[in-house]
Formats: C-alpha cells, structure tokens, sequence
C-alpha cells in the first residue's frame, strides 16, 4: 500500500511538473513559424522570374496573433470573404457564410454584429455570399457588396441603410450579362470603383446618385505575335469562321482593388501571358504606372528550386498598401505573400500552404494597419492570423524610407545590419550602392552595385569614376594633348619644308647639270 502511494505521490508531481512546464513549451510552439521566406536574386531585374534563382531569406512578418471566432467572442465564422481596416485599427469583418458584419475593435474582440438591416423600415439580410466591404470614415459609411443580391447596400454601423445601388442603366453596360458586385471601394469624391463578375473592361465607375461614369483601369493586353497573328485573322476571316475560332485574347477583370489616400488604386489580376500586369498601380485615368511589370512566371517549390507555374496554379486575390508606399499581394491558391517597394523590387516571399502557423489554406482577403501588420483572413481556417515585422524586416523598412527622404548617410547602418543578418539580400547591397552613388562615393558605390549585381549601377558608377578622374587630371590631359597636337602640326609642317627644301636641292642640280652639259 505504502508502495501505491509512493507511486500514487510520484506520478501527481509529475503531472503538476507537467502542467507547469507545458505552457511554457506550448507559448514557444506557438511562436514557430516555418522558415520558407525568400527573394530572387540579382537576375530578377530581368523581369523575368524563370531566369532568376531562389536564395532563403530570414523571415521579413512573424505571426503574432491568430484570431479565431474564440478571441473575437462572436460565434464561429463561417466563410469569411473580407475585411477592412480603418486609421483607429478598427476591423470590419465581412462574414458571409453567416450574412453578417462584425466590427472588431484594435484588441480583435468583436464590439459590434450587424445581422439585419433596416432600410425605410423595411427589414433586410445579406444574401450568402456577399463578397467585399469598405468602410468610408468620412462620412461613416459600410459600403457592402451583396453580390447575389445583385446590389451594393450603404449602410452605418448600426445595420441602417441609407442608399441601395442596383446596376446602374447605361449604353455602355450590356443589359443581359448579370450585376455581381464583388469587391468596392470609394475615393474622396464619393465615387464608388466596383469589380463585378463577368465584366472584363475594368472597374465601374459609379457615383452617389447611381450613375454610370465609365469604365477605370482596363488591362491591356500584350502585343505579341500571337495575339497580332489573331488580331489579322479576325479582321480577314467572316464571323461565322471567327466564332469557330478557339482563340480568344480578352482583358481579364480585376480580382480585388486597393484605395490609397493619395489617390491611387492597386489592382490584382489573374495571371496569364495575355494581359501585361497581373499587379497594377492605376492614376486618375486610370493608367498604370508601374514603370515595369511584376512578373509571377516562377514560383519556388517545396525543392527549393524554381518551376513554372501558370494561372491555373496561381490566384491573386488581394492587396494591399501601407502608409509608406509598401504593397504586398497575396497567392490564394500557394498562400504565399509577395512583398514590394514602392519601386516594384521585390522585398521578400513569405508564407505558404499549409496548417502551421504563418501558412494558410485559402487567404482571401489581406489588409495592413497602423503598425504596419498585415492581418490576412483565411476563409477555409475561418480565422485571421495577424502578421508583425520581425527586426530584420524594420531594418529593410528604415534602410528604403532613409533612402526615399534623401537622408543616404543614415540609411548605410540599417542596410549594413541587413546584410549581417541576411549576406544573401542582394537588395541591401545595391541600396549600399544607391546610397554611396547619392554621396558621391562613387568607388564605394561600384563595389557595392557589383556585389548585388546591378549591371547598370555599376555601369554608372565606373562611368561617373572616369568623369571624375578626367576632372581633377584636366590640366595635365589638356598639356598632354595640347603637345601632341603641336607635335601633330609641327610634324606636318617640318615635313612640307623637308619637302620643300629637298625640291630646290634637286632642281639645283638639275641646273647645274644642264649648264654644264651646255658648255
């Protein structure tokens, strides 16, 4: 009995052991992220990705949070298909398997359900399937896309609905293709941009009376060989034989759109060879200014080594931007995350397919706050990780916003301390290299560009080297050459008199032979 209770004694330590220890373990586990991340190397600059390899990278976003229906204290979620957030952090969350809005305070617990709402009355409910919300905080206004309702609903934050747009009537829209208001989003004009399915001629522009301003942000497509050999036949060729034709080279609609205050919009497409921008950054006209195109033609697989990928197997369904022009896009279908300077230089790949934590199953949706979090919403978890910059990640943060303020001596030590992290970050040395080149360091500079690289940096570099080398050594190059120009023309003239004087010695005894022949 004495040997039981021994035992007895021995496994409840044991167990208390456990418990205490557990927890501990069970916080470090949490905090593990795969570490997948990586960037291209000096090739990317091709444009094109295929001829680029992956190099790892340390991890630029760590997870810090995971919010499921648990933390926001508002019942499962079931198919969430977006979210906004607003300059207080404040989340709008739009739950569509169960027709709702939630609004989650900067803590993610939920302060507010919208369920039903009211409109002159009248009771109304999301249809299933609602698919995009935005939040206008200058007038306080849900702006929610209830796309198999047909309709965008505009409504407080209380469920009362103030204005109801159906498809707006014009010319221009076919009156037989279907309104399917997927995603919205409104600038400072009260000007809403919608994305709706089946309609490929870009964003509709609609304004608060309901109507119709014309299309925004078109993606063109690439003149290729392909695509200009069809565009020949089409034009040869009756109807009848071009609609036996396989062929079809048509712009592709928007996936999701991005309002900044600066007033631009970010665009992701689907990726195809057709269109010349799956990522786009659209002005007022709705151009894009992107100075060169985001590729996505390679990806990197579980190998480590790059394969091709089309869009079958790649699906951009969101983007977005924070307050210092840096914008990351999100692969619904490999849940990686693609993060880009303002300059379009990719910073980094992160994230991926999978159930551990900084891998997701179907992201659909992707925002950023004031912090610079990125907050991406799974709607197959149901669930929405929130994602803090780790210190190597600041660190490329500080070193691009140093440079982008023209303060280039104080962006070497954050760029410094990159490259002690990650001696990989082939991007850390051309900014050495931008930095040094902004200086006048310009042999700093072409060492620095030559080991990112960056051919034409450090052709600029070596170019501004001999400028400079011709500068301080001009008096001496202009005496070297001012002599060898006096000896040029010297030269020329010594010879004509040689010539010269070797003529009259010869006519001299032409004569005197002549007049001595004479006697």
């Amino acid at each position: 009995m004495r040997k039981r209770i021994r035992h007895l004694t021995s496994g409840l330590s044991l167990a208390l052991l456990a418990a205490l220890i557990l927890p501990l373990f069970r916080q470090e586990v949490y905090a593990y992220q795969p570490d997948k991340a990586y960037v291209y190397d000096n090739k990317y600059e091709s444009d094109d990705i295929n001829e680029s390899e992956a190099v790892p990278s340390t991890n630029v976003y760590q997870v810090s949070l995971i919010v499921s229906d648990r933390e926001m204290g508002c019942g499962p979620l079931k198919a969430p298909q977006d979210i906004f957030v607003d300059s207080m952090d404040h989340i709008y969350l739009l739950d569509s398997g169960n027709c709702r809005v939630l609004i989650l305070d900067e803590t993610y617990k939920c302060i507010r359900e919208i369920t039903e709402f009211s409109y002159n009355g009248e009771k109304l409910t999301l249809a299933k399937g609602a698919d995009g919300i935005f939040y206008r905080e200058s007038n306080r206004q849900l702006y929610i896309a209830d796309t198999e309702n047909n309709r965008i609903l505009v409504s407080d934050i209380e469920g009362n609905v103030s204005k109801i747009y159906e498809k707006p009537i014009a010319e221009l829209l076919d009156p037989n293709t279907a309104y399917k208001p997927s995603k919205i989003i409104v600038d400072n004009m009260g000007i809403m941009y919608v994305i709706s399915a089946n309609i490929n001629t870009g964003a509709l522009l609609i304004d608060s009376a309901n109507n119709f301003l014309g299309f925004y942000g078109t993606n063109k497509i690439k003149e290729t060989a392909a695509v200009l050999k069809e565009y020949m036949w089409r034009n040869i060729l009756t109807e009848e034989q071009n609609a036996q034709s396989s062929e079809s080279f048509q712009p592709a609609e928007f996936n999701n759109i991005f309002w900044t205050e600066d007033r631009f919009a970010y665009a992701v497409s689907p990726i195809n060879d057709t269109i010349e921008s799956a990522v786009v950054k659209l002005n007022a006209l709705g151009n894009n200014v992107f100075l060169k195109d985001i590729g996505f033609k390679g990806a990197l697989s579980e190998t480590g080594k790059n394969k091709e990928v089309s869009g079958a197997n790649m699906m951009l369904s969101d983007i977005t931007v924070d307050d210092e022009g840096i914008f990351t896009v999100v692969d619904m279908i490999n849940g990686k995350l693609y993060q880009y300077d303002e300059e379009c230089n990719l910073l980094a790949v992160f994230g991926g397919s999978g159930y551990q934590e900084g891998l997701f199953t179907r992201p659909v949706a992707l925002e950023s706050d004031s912090k610079n979090n990125l907050l991406i919403l799974d709607d197959a978890k149901n669930t929405l990780t929130v994602m803090k910059q780790t210190y190597y990640g600041k660190m490329i943060r500080e070193a691009n916003s140093l440079y982008n303020q023209g303060r280039y001596l104080e962006s070497i030590d954050p760029w410094f301390e990159v490259i002690r992290m990650n001696p990989n970050y082939y991007l850390a040395y051309v900014g050495m290299g931008k930095a040094y080149m902004s200086m006048g360091d310009y042999e700093k500079a072409k060492e620095y560009f030559e080991l990112g690289g960056d051919k034409e940096g450090y052709g600029e570099a070596k170019a501004m080297l001999r400028n400079e080398l011709i500068r301080e050594n001009f008096a001496l190059i202009a005496a070297v050459v001012f002599l060898l120009m006096m000896f040029i023309l010297g030269y020329d003239h010594f010879k004509k008199l040689f010539a010269k004087i070797v003529k009259q010695v010869r006519s001299r005894k032409e004569r005197s032979k002549y007049e001595t022949d004479r006697i």
